[in-house]
């Protein structure tokens, strides 16, 4: 060999030794190692399309594979018998919540112990319906909890400057689920004491008149506490007025209707179905039978139309209750048949003449309830202060 190839191979061949140390050196700075080892060779060598080195106690010589030309038609339409590599990425999933392993593809899970949660699972959901909302109180501020606990105790001891604060106060949104169970537990617990249901129905209607808090999302929860003190069987003791609850809780239904029925298109026809199911009498539920004539009367005329008027032939059974009746059962009868005159005369008031001729027949009105009428309709168009009744 010339001496000048000799001098040119050997620039080459010390070029590319110093490329590979360098890089041997890269290799072993980005994998952490203390020390340059072999695998750092191998690494770089593997990078450049070279065979790996054999270990140092081996004389194997490096030999570099043949080259082979591909088809790219074959190859496009031959099918891939190893799967292209996905990218690395990284996926963040719970071990464990509450202490309890979640039921993920990304955990591994005995199907045993899978098949016993579930099953405990759906026996507990069918047991209890509270379990499945667990609120976290120490999730809300000092100053939030030290509120709610001031208002819960002034609705004891100052209960209408209590319900001032829920209808006015902002920055209480965080404590209305801790409000609306606190709500529906009390009424839930105490429906035989119309005082305190009475005082829940009022702070339901202070949380609706608050413009700065949002309810939407706790529906579910108020509208059962508000219909339960309407229709209820049973409220309150021998003695308690139960009818004026009644009667505040269907201002209230009709307030959260009005506000939220918009939004909820099928809220209101839910709620009178609710109601609907209440008007069939029985000789034991007459504060129910009462508290939906009521809730039906507060939606207006065309409820009344609708779902009252059908009723009038039920006058004549609570007229014959009156003779067996104790004086409580006899107070109870009187309150049925007010809250029937009162939804008439809600009718005749919004309703003009022909549409009463059209939708009523007055002689049978007249000859079931009598003179109990007066008066049925009051034109306030009309400049003289008679009024029409049925005699």
């Amino acid at each position: 060999m010339k001496p000048a190839s000799k001098k040119t191979l050997n620039g080459l061949v010390e070029e590319h030794m110093t490329s590979l140390v360098r890089d041997s050196i890269t290799m072993q700075r980005r994998s952490k190692r203390g020390r340059r080892t072999l695998q750092s060779s191998s690494i770089n060598l593997a990078r450049v399309c070279l065979q790996k080195t054999a270990a140092s106690t081996t004389n194997t010589p490096l030999v570099s594979r043949p080259t082979k030309n591909i088809d790219l038609n074959a190859l496009l339409t031959s099918e891939i018998p190893i799967p292209p590599p996905s990218e690395v990425g990284m996926t963040l999933h719970w071990l464990a919540v509450d202490g309890v392993q979640p039921i993920s593809l990304l955990n591994p899970q005995d199907e045993h112990a899978v098949s016993n949660r579930r099953s405990n699972e759906s026996n507990e959901s069918q047991d209890s319906t509270i379990a499945l909302r667990q609120l976290l109180p120490r999730l809300v501020s000092d100053e939030l909890q030290l509120y709610f606990t001031r208002i819960t105790h002034a609705l004891v001891t100052h209960p209408e400057a209590a319900i001032s604060r829920l209808a006015n106060d902002t920055g209480i949104q965080e404590l209305i689920p801790f409000f609306t169970r606190y709500i529906t537990l009390t009424i839930h617990q105490t429906i035989n004491d119309t005082e305190q249901c009475r005082l829940m129905i009022h702070c339901i209607d202070a949380l609706i008149r608050n413009r700065n808090i949002h309810l939407e999302l706790h529906l579910d929860q108020l509208l059962p506490s508000i219909l339960t003190c309407i229709v209820a069987s049973r409220i309150g003791s021998t003695g308690e007025n139960h009818w004026l609850l009644r009667d505040e809780a269907s201002d209230v239904l009709v307030r959260t209707c009005a506000l939220f029925g918009e939004k909820y298109g099928n809220l209101r026809g839910k709620v009178i179905q609710t109601l609907c199911k209440a008007l069939q009498l029985k000789g034991n539920e007459l504060g129910r039978w009462y508290g939906g004539i009521v809730g039906i009367t507060k939606f207006g005329a065309k409820t009344v139309d609708a779902f009252i008027l059908p009723l009038v032939g039920h006058w004549d059974a609570l007229e014959n209750t009156l003779e067996e009746a104790s004086e409580e059962g006899r107070f109870a009868v009187h309150r049925c048949q007010d809250a029937l005159l009162y939804a008439m005369s809600v009718y005749f008031r919004s309703v003009s003449d022909v549409e009463q001729s059209k939708r009523l027949d007055c002689d049978k009105v007249s000859e079931v309830l009598g003179d109990k009428l007066v008066p049925l309709q009051c034109n306030a168009n009309a400049k003289t202060d008679y009024s029409t009744c049925f005699v």
